[in-house]
Formats: structure tokens, C-alpha cells, sequence
């Protein structure tokens, strides 16, 4: 099935409003800079529908996709291999010649943000850059130019994980941009790169943090993840460094060491990170108030909570609320 678009011009975007016989929504493409494509996806089908997407050319492009809401699933045409996007999920692909079929469930929304990137762009190609990719994207990518493969030859390559929050902030920084114009294109521009930046540094070091758990004993991972629950139980009240220490039977410099390492970040940075996305959930709840917001995540003043997600989001509560009802 084709889904035909009809196009319009958006500050430095070009929005592509979908008919509504089929589905509603928007998609809005940004030519970044040769190379370098950000496209935002938020849609609704009526009725689940599979859609062919034939490539126009071969020039090989990495995909990064952040899915917000939603799920896609999806097959390569040339090797077969299934791929799916699903909320809180990041993923890269290796997109080339080969068509895919990609199938949109249907009454549901369909929330994510996608970048095309040519490798070459990024300094994957060069010898420094190809040394720190795993052996499958990087024979994904290099072994795509021997002379000697055809395009049946080359290797389908997908990659997910789960977002960080870190990841989560700035995609919500880039769809709540500031700023209007060439201010605004550079804002994106950057966001963009960020979050490429963010994605291979999250795929770059999953074999390092995986060594470094499981120098961990069983036990020790076994408390640290009881001291997240124990987080997760109190946000509004949650323990000091030492009371939750003492809470899981660890000193507080194996406890500091050992959330790093199985999460990733502080016990304080996780909290934050925990408390706004639970923030974004409830500002979209009809009758909430930014004051009755800001007592269930843990904050004791609305002001407090206010700079916070500003700072985390780059917009203010009230803002963020009014975009998305």
C-alpha cells in the first residue's frame, strides 16, 4: 500500500500532513546538511496496514531511530530478517538498496524520531572510527564497498536497546526546540548530532559495562538492583546515600561503584532522570496542576520542579503540558 503525502513549508522543515481516509498525523523532514537527514514520525492509522518502502538508490545510510509511542514491525526484503520498533526503544539499522515492508498497527499512535546518516558524515569510515565498531556494523558498513559483493551479498545489520534517559531528554529537547530560523536549524542540527553521539557511545561501551558487571558478584548486582527498587518505592521520600546503603547490605563506595556500572549512572542522576519521565506522563493527565505534579515526583516546591524539567527538557512544565493535549 502507498500512502500519498501532502507537503507544506515549516520554518526550515518540510511537513508532510497525511491524509485522513487512511490515517492521521504529520511527518516533518529536515535536510540537516548533505547527508544528514532528521525525520519526525507522529501518526495514527485507522487499520493495520503493511507498507512497501522502496529505496530510490543503494547509497548505503545508517538509520537511528527513537521510537516515543508505538510499535512497527518490519521486514528486510533482501535477507528476510525481521526488525521492530517499540516505545522506549532505540535501534540502528544498516539501510542500503534493499526494500523492507514495514507494518503500522492500527489504532494506535505512532510517535518516533528517525535520522538518516551517511557514514561518512560521522567519521565511521576512517580507520580510528571502524577500529571501535562491533565486527557485524563494521562489516556491515566497510565490507558493503569490496568490489567483489553484490547487493545480495551484503549483510543486514540492526541493533536496539533500550533509551536512556539521557537519550529520552534530548529527543524531547529536540521536538520542543526553542528557537525559529537559522537559530532554530542549528538547535536541530546539534540535538541530532547529540543523539548520534548518544546512541554509539551507548553501543561503544556495552561490552565494556558488560565486562565490568560481571566482575560484580551475583550477589552484589543482586543489591544494587534491590537499592534501584528501593528508589523507585520512595521517590517522593527516597533514602540518603548512607540510609540506603545500610537498606541493601552494602557500604556506600560499592553501592556509588556498582549502580555506575549496572545502570549506567548516579543514584542521584537515575532519581532525576526517573522522576521527570514520571513528570511526562502525569502533566499529560487531564486536571493535573503543576504543584500537584511536582508533590508526587518529589519536589516540595512547584518553582524547584519547574527549573528542573526546564533544564532537562528545555521547555517548562506548563509549555510542555499546552503542546502535547
Amino acid at each position: 500500500m502507498e500512502v500519498r503525502e501532502a507537503s507544506l513549508k515549516k520554518n526550515c522543515a518540510q511537513v508532510l500532513t497525511l491524509p485522513n481516509p487512511t490515517c492521521s498525523g504529520s511527518i516533518e523532514r529536515w535536510q540537516l546538511r548533505p547527508g544528514l537527514d532528521l525525520v519526525v514520525h507522529d501518526v495514527r492509522f485507522r487499520e493495520t496496514i503493511t507498507i512497501n518502502r522502496n529505496r530510490a538508490d543503494d547509497k548505503l545510510h545508517l538509520g537511528l531511530t527513537f521510537c516515543l509511542a508505538g510499535q512497527i514491525r518490519g521486514t528486510d526484503s533482501m535477507s528476510k530478517q525481521l526488525f521492530q520498533f517499540e516505545r522506549g526503544q532505540a535501534s540502528l539499522g544498516v539501510i542500503d538498496g534493499s526494500n523492507s515492508q514495514v507494518e503500522y498497527a492500527g489504532k494506535q499512535r505512532v510517535s518516533l524520531v528517525h535520522i538518516h546518516v551517511q557514514p561518512d558524515v560521522i567519521p565511521l569510515t576512517h580507520p580510528e572510527g571502524t577500529e571501535q565498531l562491533p565486527g557485524a556494523l563494521r562489516d556491515a558498513i566497510v565490507g558493503r564497498d569490496s568490489p567483489l559483493k553484490t547487493l545480495r551479498d551484503r549483510q543486514f545489520y540492526f541493533h536496539s536497546c533500550a533509551m536512556t534517559p539521557v537519550m529520552s531528554a534530548t529527543v524531547q529537547q529536540l521536538l520542543h526546540c526553542p528557537y525559529q530560523g537559522l537559530s532554530q536549524q542549528l538547535y536541530i542540527e546539534a540535538k541530532t548530532l547529540e543523539l548520534i553521539g548518544l546512541y554509539f557511545d551507548q553501543l561503544f561501551s556495552t561490552n565494556s559495562l558488560r565486562q565490568q558487571i560481571s566482575s560484580l558478584k551475583a550477589e552484589d548486582v543482586d543489591r544494587i538492583v534491590y537499592a534501584r527498587d528501593i528508589l523507585l518505592s520512595r521517590v517522593t521520600n527516597p533514602p540518603t546515600l548512607l540510609e540506603l546503603s545500610r537498606l541493601i547490605g552494602l557500604n556506600d563506595r560499592k553501592l556509588k561503584q556498582g549502580f555506575r556500572q549496572v545502570f549506567g549512572t548516579t543514584v542521584l542522576g537515575y532519581l532525576h532522570d526517573h522522576r521527570m519521565e514520571q513528570a511526562q506522563q502525569l502533566l499529560l493527565t487531564p486536571g493535573t496542576t503543576i504543584a500537584g505534579v511536582a508533590q508526587q515526583v518529589g519536589y516540595r516546591s512547584p518553582e524547584a520542579f519547574s527549573s528542573a524539567f526546564r533544564r532537562t527538557f528545555s521547555i517548562n512544565p506548563k509549555s510542555y503540558q499546552l503542546q502535547k493535549r
